[in-house]
This record gives C-alpha cells, structure tokens and sequence, in this order.
C-alpha cells in the first residue's frame, strides 16, 4: 500500500534542537511547559510561530536555566515522505550559552545554501558576523533563512515556569 506524501501539515517543519553534552530541553506549549530533557528534542514547529524554549543542565552554570525563542522562518523543501529525516537543525553551543550569561544577546539565523552546482544539503558550521551587521540580512545572501534563535539572559515572568 503507498504511503502518503507526507504526514505533516504543510505549515509545520520538522526541528532537531540540540545543545552540549548535559544540556535539557524543554519547549513552552499551550499545555504548560514539556519536561526538560536530554538533547536533541526533534518536534514539528509551525512556520511563522515563536516558540520559548527552556534550556538547563548548563555546563558550569549549575542550577541556571536559560529561555531562548526560536522561531522557523520557512518550510523545507524535501522528498515526499521524508521530513522527519531532513529536520532543520539548531546547535545551541556553549559559547552561545557562556556569551548569554555575559549579559550578549545571541541570535543565530539557519538558512540552507542556494548551490545549484551542489544540490545536497550539507551543514556549513556557522560563523560571527561583524559588529553592526544584520545576521538574517548575512544569512539572505548565503542562502534562504530558515529559522532564527535568539538567546539573552532575561527570565520569563515570574510564574511562568515551574
């Protein structure tokens, strides 16, 4: 019997989060907050939507927590059927994490390369753009943004988290 195209919606895009060794996740849902746990957290996130995210278990920052946003830009073009195996990814490391509670904000854009001579998708790693410049305006030239994070060291509202 065929298979369906694909299972998911087509607002929704797959995401793999993760984070250095340690590192629990959690996501904010209209239910209250999911457990933290050990990274990576794949999930569907709707195109569009911010989402809060819960990072704990910070290497050297016992006890701390920090609450990036994260929000996808755009929907992954993939093989029918194959979503789930072309997640977009979303490394956290621990300079981000480190800068954060420094008082930086961190925003991190993901975008996916326009190499029409190499159709493959293969991650670039990533890199800092100059003081003053715009991260999503860099990463339009590289290719097509697909989510952005930004992390800071501001706690949600009191209550807001268990």
């Amino acid at each position: 019997m065929p298979r369906p195209a694909s299972t998911l919606p087509l607002d929704v895009q797959p995401v793999e989060i993760r984070g250095p060794a340690g590192t629990r996740i959690s996501i904010e849902t209209a239910a209250g907050w999911s457990p933290l746990r050990e990274g990576p957290l794949r999930i569907g996130l709707v195109v569009g939507r911010a989402y809060r995210l819960r990072i704990g278990g910070i290497p050297g920052e016992p006890g701390a927590e920090l609450f990036p946003s994260l929000r996808v830009l755009a929907r992954m073009a993939t093989p029918a059927g194959m979503d789930w195996r072309f997640p977009v990814e979303i490394v956290i490391d621990e300079n981000d994490l480190t800068a954060a509670f420094d008082g930086s904000l961190v925003r991190r854009v993901v975008y996916v390369a326009c190499e029409p001579e190499e159709p493959t998708l293969v991650p670039a790693g990533w890199f800092d753009v100059r003081p003053g410049d715009d991260a999503f305006e860099v990463a339009r030239t590289l290719g097509d943004p697909v989510a952005e994070v930004v992390i800071g060291n501001r706690l949600p509202a009191p209550g807001s988290v268990p």
